[in-house]
């Protein structure tokens, strides 16, 4: 006798929070160590229920999702006995592969423009605007044109997110995090930071120009 079944799946808090880390966690490698991926994927779920991460802000569940990655890597690497510096390397490339398609489709469009520079300008500065609000960032733009894209925050999410959870160590990373769309463009942009957060200073301030080898 046969048997004719369905088999249906149901949406769970665990799952849906895991499916907001799984897509970066998949691309976190750490070279010569065997990661227990499934331990970080736990503590993400456990602590995305902490922050009440399904209620937030579509901004703020981006960022959580991203200081959530980095605490919870950095937790299970340092006990994986990885070194900090080497540990900031995963982390860091997991997110820049995550969200390489959409860079990449960004970089085109500014490297097909007659000015490269102005185009990336254009195209990044709404973005910004968008993830960094100033309720998290208090973000100012000083100047944004085809010669200097220049903006200033006086408050950063992810220090106070690490402060809070007593890692003030981790926030370097997140610093690392937000440099990835210059390291993407170094041919055409160059980038001067002065960045206090990391130090628990007040200022973060990003100066970009024209690279010397744009043409």
């Amino acid at each position: 006798m046969e048997k004719n079944s369905e088999t249906t799946t149901t949406s769970t808090p665990e799952t849906d929070a895991g499916s907001r880390v799984d897509p970066i966690l998949e691309h976190l490698n750490a070279e010569g160590v065997e990661i227990d991926k499934s331990r970080i994927r736990n503590l993400f779920v456990d602590l995305w229920k902490y922050e009440d991460g399904d209620v937030l802000p579509p901004e703020d569940q981006l960022l959580t999702t991203v200081g959530l990655f980095i605490y919870t890597c950095h937790n299970i690497l340092d006990d994986h006995n990885l070194r900090m510096d080497r540990a900031r390397k995963a982390i860091t490339e997991a997110l820049e592969i995550w969200q390489k398609p959409e860079r990449d489709e960004m970089i085109e469009k500014e490297r097909t423009a007659e000015n490269p520079f102005k185009a990336f300008v254009d195209l990044n500065v709404p973005k910004v605007d968008e993830i960094y609000t100033w309720k998290n960032f208090l973000l100012e733009h000083k100047q944004a044109d085809e010669n200097q894209w220049n903006y200033k925050m006086k408050k950063c999410w992810f220090a106070e997110f690490f402060i809070r959870y007593g890692r003030t160590d981790y926030i370097e990373t997140a610093c690392m995090y937000d440099q990835i769309p210059w390291n993407a463009r170094k041919d055409y942009v160059d980038l001067k930071l002065n960045n206090m957060f990391k130090k628990l200073g007040r200022l973060c301030q990003f100066t970009y120009k024209p690279a010397n080898t744009q043409k």
